[in-house]
């Protein structure tokens, strides 16, 4: 084996090693430091989604969702969205034409019928605007949600809001707001700690990227998210859940004639002079790629590359299902070239868009645009037609059975080839 697989390989050990250790230490009973397991989903989980802007936006462009999906592929896994925008913990939004209270048991009843076992709960932006005065209210406000939460028996994870982004002016500096909004954050913090429930601090989640005049910004008006925004930050989501990053490499040597791979699974390897070939499964599918008006460069903690060692002078073309993905030299490729495209890429996207079908579907069924004549005090108009809201269900259904196949990474050929033979 040569010296740069063998590095690789002894890294990889080194690291399983350093995981297994870290988990031994986190599960001594004389460790410090008591940490609760990483974020999952198993076989059956129904995942709701529960908050206010942030969370409902969410359902329309799915980056959330399907980087959570792609994580636990194959598992039948629900995924219910019910965010309402300018909703509060007292469930003031969901009140339509009653009073707050008949919004909160509006939200009950939602919960009751969907009977989740995994509930992601992000409140406290609106509420954060009432400042010192209002955060008394807010934290009892919304420890009771998390108790009638805590009747369904589901795992609770708190999430925070992001702090406000300074687009600069005329737009307000939110340099005085995100102080209160830090306040409302550590206050929640507090709360969930005092209630072991699993928390996701996003406040100070993106660092610079939230610093005053950022050269991508990831809201529109500095709180609500962008489709960037929402790309961006499921990793983020992910990395603040605990799970690992998305690792993934081959690296290919042509004179020993070795491939050392992490993420994925190689086989079926040949090598050839000016040729190389093999077949790869990998564990897990990529994130979705980021939207169309992404500024350049756009990229995140993931990456895909591909290193290829003593090659001959010359330039090489990196096939994947018979579509080149990358072209470099040999110097190129021997300094690893990240690949950004692919059918497993297109995959990930194809996924989060049955996914944004499957939203859309049950948003109709839950929030019917007409509900005040089929459920309402005009129900005796067009009550009648309320018979036909259940048939989203196996609407719903269907898109999550193509989810759970498109979630399934899929074995792909590789082919390096040279492309300037003489």
């Amino acid at each position: 084996m040569s010296e740069r697989p063998r590095r690789l390989c002894c890294s990889l050990v080194a690291l399983a090693a350093l995981s297994l250790h870290c988990d031994a230490l986190a599960q001594s009973p004389s460790s410090a430091v008591v940490e609760r397991q990483p974020f999952s989903l198993a076989d059956g989980d129904r995942v709701v989604l529960l908050g206010s802007t942030m969370i409902e936006r969410e359902a329309s462009h799915g980056y959330w969702e399907a980087a959570l999906t792609s994580r636990f592929a194959g598992r039948n896994i629900q995924f219910r969205n019910l965010g309402w925008s300018g909703d509060n913990v007292f469930g003031e939004a969901r009140a339509r034409f009653g009073s707050v209270a008949d919004g909160f048991s509006h939200l009950k009843e939602h919960i009751e019928t969907l009977k989740p076992t995994v509930i992601l709960v992000n409140y406290g932006a609106n509420e954060s605007f009432a400042g010192q005065e209002g955060l008394s209210s807010f934290l009892t406000g919304y420890e009771t949600l998390l108790a009638m939460l805590d009747e369904s028996k589901a795992r609770v994870v708190v999430v925070t809001p992001f702090a406000i982004e300074d687009l600069g002016r005329p737009l307000p500096d939110p340099a005085a707001h995100n102080k209160d909004l830090r306040m409302y954050c550590d206050g929640i913090a507090r709360l969930a700690d005092r209630r072991n429930d699993l928390f996701v601090k996003l406040y100070d989640a993106f660092g610079s990227k939230l610093s005053p005049l950022s050269k991508s910004p990831l809201t529109d008006n500095g709180m609500h998210l962008t489709a960037f925004g929402y790309w961006r930050s499921a990793p983020v989501i992910e990395e603040r859940l605990g799970l690992l990053p998305r690792r993934w490499q081959i690296e290919l040597d042509a004179r020993d004639q070795n491939i050392a791979a992490r993420g994925t699974t190689i086989s079926r390897a040949r090598f050839a002079p000016n040729k190389i070939t093999f077949a790869a499964l990998d564990e897990q599918l990529p994130l979705a790629p980021p939207p169309a008006d992404s500024p350049p460069a756009a990229s995140t903690s993931e990456s895909r590359i591909v290193t290829a060692l003593v090659l001959a002078p010359g330039k090489y073309s990196l096939k994947i299902a018979g579509t080149v993905v990358a072209t470099g030299t040999a110097a190129e490729w021997a300094a690893g070239i990240e690949i950004a495209g692919g059918p497993d890429v297109e995959q990930a996207e194809q996924l989060r868009k049955v996914i944004l079908a499957k939203n859309l579907l049950y948003f109709h069924r839950w929030r019917p645009q007409n509900e005040t004549y089929l459920f309402g005090f005009r129900k005796h108009e067009q009550g009648q037609n309320a018979v036909e809201i259940p048939q989203f269900d196996p609407l719903v259904a269907a898109k999550e059975a193509a989810i759970r196949e498109l979630s399934v990474p899929v074995q792909r050929e590789y082919e390096l080839t040279k492309v300037d033979l003489k």
